[in-house]
């Protein structure tokens, strides 16, 4: 299983690199072209590793389960794919194979296999968090309306507005989102309980600045794409201003709040493949 992840890794890593080529973003481009040969090196490690483990080459047919989906076909894709949402669906996919490592890790039936599953859990980790540095100098060049979104607040009263208008916003999509996947019969916990902390940031928002939770009209059609990508794009809001603020006051809630956000994105992808 470990062998054909990361060859569909790499073959992943591939084709965002051609779709950003073709956008001439010859930098970012070279960047998947890289993964995509660490990848096909993780692959060729993962043979030597089981050449001397069980003294016999890979036969995937061994492979009993179904192989981790980590990459979003449907929205890698898209024509409209750009730098940021490149390198979240490059983020995602380090993150869910780290989760699925360090599950077997957990579960592990020997030393060896738990050595080696921990091995391959720290390197995706690795470059999770590289590619998240990335995503967050793409996330600033972005659009008019993010760079807006991503305005420094020069106090922590304007901190709080701002945070009290997007976390609300972002609470009454993830409710609405839970209901929908409920009706479904889908797992909606991870967007229940973070609806459930996005309402408690807000009403925390409201009391330090006088100010009444906003009217929002709820979503018609919340998907679970669009729930992701509200929690990854409060991660990136507080840890963009974490890093550029010069109030030591507003970059400490902001690294608290970076720090709620991480955690509910996190409990999101760790039961994304029950969701889809």
């Amino acid at each position: 299983m470990a062998y054909a992840m990361e060859r569909e890794s790499a073959r992943w890593y591939g084709e965002l690199a051609a779709r950003m080529r073709l956008r001439g973003e010859m930098a970012l481009a070279s960047l998947f072209d890289f993964f995509a040969s660490i990848e096909e090196k993780h692959a060729v490690h993962i043979t030597t590793l089981t050449q001397d483990a069980l003294d016999q080459s890979i036969d995937l047919a061994q492979a009993s389960w179904e192989v981790p989906e980590n990459f979003d076909e449907e929205a890698g894709s898209s024509h409209t794919l750009t730098p940021y949402l490149a390198l979240a669906i490059a983020v995602r996919n380090e993150e869910r194979a780290f989760a699925f490592y360090t599950y077997v890790a957990a579960e592990a039936p020997d030393e060896r296999t738990r050595t080696i599953a921990e091995d391959l859990a720290r390197e995706e980790l690795d470059h999770a968090a590289l590619l998240r540095a990335e995503r967050r100098r793409a996330y600033r060049a972005e659009d008019g309306t993010r760079r807006a979104r991503a305005a420094i607040p020069a106090s922590t009263d304007e901190f709080w507005t701002i945070s009290l208008r997007e976390e609300w916003r972002a609470a009454r999509y993830h409710r609405a989102l839970g209901r929908v996947l409920t009706d479904l019969g889908r797992d909606a916990a991870p967007f229940i309980a973070a609806a459930s902390d996005e309402e408690s940031c807000a009403n925390e928002a409201a009391a330090l600045t006088g100010q009444a939770v906003p009217e929002i009209a709820p979503e018609d059609r919340p998907t679970v794409e669009g729930g992701l990508r509200l929690l990854e794009e409060a991660f990136e809001r507080y840890s963009d201003i974490a890093e550029r603020t010069g109030d030591e006051e507003v970059m400490r809630v902001s690294m608290d709040m970076a720090t709620r956000a991480l955690r509910r994105l996190s409990l999101a992808l760790g039961s994304l493949p029950a969701a889809r």
